[in-house]
């Protein structure tokens, strides 16, 4: 058995269905009425719901909220629901319980997330989607979901473009929340490139008072052209310096400075090696935040684009 410092383990929320006595409301709240595929709830409740936390639609007499909204409100704002309301939903919906979980953790910091055309978007916990515009734009995914890399990229690009964070939750089959937050890099270095042919300290390593020359520095040196190459010669043009990411279960560990002063802020890989599924991204990011680096997946769509993740915790 493993040693070493002993801690409590946090514990784990099983989400139940049914009310909790604790803050109860003295009158007890209605129940959601099925109203245009969205869920009525009158006023004055319904005002408390929207004005403090962006709860729901405004309509005449109260809000509209979408499904996972009543579970949040179930959970957190003492909203009862009809006995068949969870069965009905998961019948419709076999992703319904994780689509609520999801929910219910990005609103877990007390930020604003409120569903619109599809998607959630998130305000800061001290604004109102009244009064300022999305902070974030949040996705979520089981992680038994394809994986589209391009795709993803697209839809970075697009949220970036709009002002907008672009925030996933990935949902496991222990209904736990791992939350990623990706962005598009420009990674650059302050090392001179190397030029081939010529000696640099950024080819080879020392060894044996000789330089050893890896197989993908040799063939950039002698011109070789495939994915590989193009993509070192990219990022020798940008001052960096490669070296094996073995150890981290990428290809390269990429420094911006010479290596004996500082460490490889990033670990890349390439899409054509990278994981398709989001067990093996999730293990990639954690490798990589581990040992305080940013995990960066490299893609080519006629030019090079660097998207990285990191975990992010709702609220911080």
């Amino acid at each position: 058995m493993g040693g070493g410092r002993k801690s409590k383990p946090r514990v784990r929320s099983t989400r139940p269905i049914g009310l909790s006595a604790d803050g109860a409301p003295s009158i007890p709240n209605e129940q959601p009425v099925e109203q245009d595929g969205m869920w009525f709830i009158p006023e004055p409740i319904s005002m408390r719901l929207y004005q403090k936390s962006a709860l729901g639609v405004i309509c005449e007499g109260g809000i509209l909220l979408t499904a996972e909204e009543v579970m949040f409100c179930h959970w957190h704002r003492h909203i009862p629901l009809q006995d068949d309301f969870v069965d009905k939903r998961l019948d419709e919906d076999p992703d319904f319980a994780h689509r609520c979980v999801a929910y219910d953790v990005a609103r877990s910091g007390g930020e604003k997330v409120v569903p619109k055309d599809g998607v959630w978007l998130r305000w800061a916990r001290d604004t109102h989607p009244s009064k300022g515009t999305p902070e974030a734009e949040i996705r979520w995914a089981r992680t038994c979901n394809t994986l589209d890399w391009s795709e993803l990229l697209q839809w970075t690009r697009t949220v970036t473009d709009s002002g907008m964070l672009s925030e996933l939750a990935i949902v496991d089959d222990e209904m736990d929340v791992t939350m990623y937050r990706l962005s598009l890099i420009d990674p650059r270095g302050s090392l001179t490139p190397a030029i081939p042919g010529e000696q640099s300290d950024s080819i080879g390593v020392e060894h044996l008072s000789r330089r050893f020359i890896r197989e993908d520095e040799a063939n950039w040196t002698a011109g070789n052209d495939d994915d590989v190459t193009k993509l070192f010669g990219e990022l020798n043009s940008r001052g960096l310096l490669m070296r094996p990411g073995f150890k981290y279960g990428c290809r390269w560990r990429v420094y911006d400075t010479p290596i004996d002063e500082s460490h490889a802020p990033w670990l890349m890989q390439m899409e054509k090696d990278a994981a398709n599924t989001w067990d093996g991204v999730c293990l990639s990011v954690r490798l990589a935040e581990g040992v305080n680096k940013g995990w960066v997946c490299v893609m080519d769509d006629g030019d090079w684009n660097f998207l990285q993740f990191r975990r992010h915790l709702p609220g911080r």
